[in-house]
């Protein structure tokens, strides 16, 4: 698989204690580990590398990986830029990948392995590494 554009409908950019990028119909959604919070740890995914960037966020793989559109979305620039800013604080943030983005989220059904939801804590990296 090469990089390619996930249309922005498809992701989610959601503060929280941690930053959590959500993804629908990713392409790349069985490479990761199934998402299960075992006594509050999620997975990591030591593969993979998140760049949060203001017009655009890079997700990098193993075997290819995505590029998202961050502007534009439903949670309008100034809460793009705080994602943006917390990723670089937390030296990352959970990709939750989902079939699909549901009209709302039910985070304890996805969080305890329900919805077929894959992902993990994944790295961030800056724009020179």
């Amino acid at each position: 698989m090469t990089a390619m554009l996930l249309p922005r409908e498809n992701a989610r950019f959601v503060l929280g204690p941690m930053p959590l990028l959500v993804l629908g119909e990713a392409p790349m959604h069985a490479e990761f580990p199934a998402l299960a919070s075992l006594e509050g740890l999620l997975p990591t995914c030591d593969s993979w590398k998140l760049m949060a960037g203001y017009s655009v966020c890079v997700l990098d793989g193993p075997d290819g990986g995505c590029l998202i559109p961050t502007l534009g979305g439903p949670e309008g620039v100034q809460g793009v830029l705080a994602w943006r800013d917390a990723v670089e604080q937390n030296g990352g943030a959970v990709v939750v990948s989902l079939p699909e983005i549901p009209d709302e989220f039910d985070w304890d059904a996805i969080f305890g392995g329900g919805r077929r939801a894959r992902g993990g804590f994944v790295r961030g990296m800056g724009l020179n590494e």
